[in-house]
């Protein structure tokens, strides 16, 4: 069965001399595993496969095979850009989306959230110090687990046992959940990013050890 859709390149996996395994997540299909040969260098078809890409691809789809093969692959917007603290988060991004889901599990609403995000980070000029903390906000509502603010206590309630975010603090989140700029220092932020990874940990990843975790929190101090 043919199929065309949008996807983006969660991560790429050397294979032989010239070749690579890439997971894309497809809004059609999830995250599936495709191979793909002539990808050495750094431009034509590598640098579409680089993770924090969007493609258009074409393929056939079946069951049986364990590695899909594209027919056509072109970039789409959001194009990644070269700044290089965008590069990270995009690289932080994929992992924890590619965490999220089950291999072959669509999720329209994941996709189109993730997408979302992308585009404001690949096309804002300056650095927004809150784009992890919203991505990751964004990731737990679309998986199913958001996080709810409080208009009696004016903090934020979760599942996670015995969770200790101070008032302060949460009001900082309740303005993250509606959308809002708070104003806060380095370790502030650093303060609420370990608040929502405890959170992730609990909820969101249970039993998987998420290697990117540690990397958000050396991008958020530097």
């Amino acid at each position: 069965m043919l199929i065309k859709t949008e996807a983006l390149v969660l991560k790429k996996i050397p294979y032989g001399e010239n070749s690579a395994v890439v997971h894309l997540f497809c809004h059609s299909h999830g995250i599936l595993p495709f191979i793909f040969s002539g990808v050495q260098g750094k431009k034509g078809k590598s640098a579409l496969l680089r993770p924090g890409t969007f493609l258009e691809i074409v393929f056939n789809h079946s069951e049986k095979q364990n590695l899909l093969r594209a027919k056509e692959i072109k970039a789409v917007e959001p194009f990644m850009n070269d700044n290089f603290l965008s590069g990270n988060m995009a690289l932080i991004c994929t992992e924890l989306v590619r965490n999220t889901l089950p291999d072959s599990m669509p999720d329209e609403d994941l996709f189109l959230s993730v997408k979302k995000d992308f585009c404001r980070l690949y096309r804002n000029i300056g650095s927004d110090l809150w784009f992890l903390h919203r991505f990751m906000l964004n990731l737990c509502e679309s998986a199913g687990h958001g996080l709810s603010a409080s208009g009696q206590h004016a903090y934020i309630h979760t599942s996670l046992p015995g969770a200790n975010t101070d008032e302060n603090n949460g009001l900082l989140l309740q303005k993250l959940i509606q959308k809002e700029d708070p104003a806060a220092d380095r370790q502030t932020r650093r303060k609420i990013a370990e608040e929502l990874i405890s959170y992730m940990r609990e909820t969101v990843f249970p039993r998987k050890d998420v290697r990117t975790f540690k990397v958000m929190l050396d991008v958020l101090d530097g």
